[in-house]
């Protein structure tokens, strides 16, 4: 099972957002991984300082980065 987590966003970028979900550790949301509908600009979804709830789909421990979903925190459109 996936694991939950909350976060801040930190920063918007053209293709997602970044989140803190730990003290000194942070993701990446991409874009289509943002919403359950197409957005072409993440402005539009969220804005730095939000706090939103996100999965982590990948763990690229080499590069200490986190991949995460917003879309599979739950089944319910966001």
């Amino acid at each position: 099972m996936s694991q939950k987590l909350h976060g801040e966003v930190t920063k918007l970028v053209p293709f997602g957002v970044f989140v803190q979900v730990a003290d000194g550790i942070e993701g990446l949301v991409h874009l289509q991984k943002l919403t359950w509908t197409p957005e072409d600009d993440p402005s539009d979804v969220v804005q730095v300082g939000d706090e939103i709830t996100v999965v982590v789909t990948e763990i690229d421990r080499e590069r200490r980065r986190l991949v995460l979903s917003r879309r599979q925190v739950s089944s319910d459109h966001l």
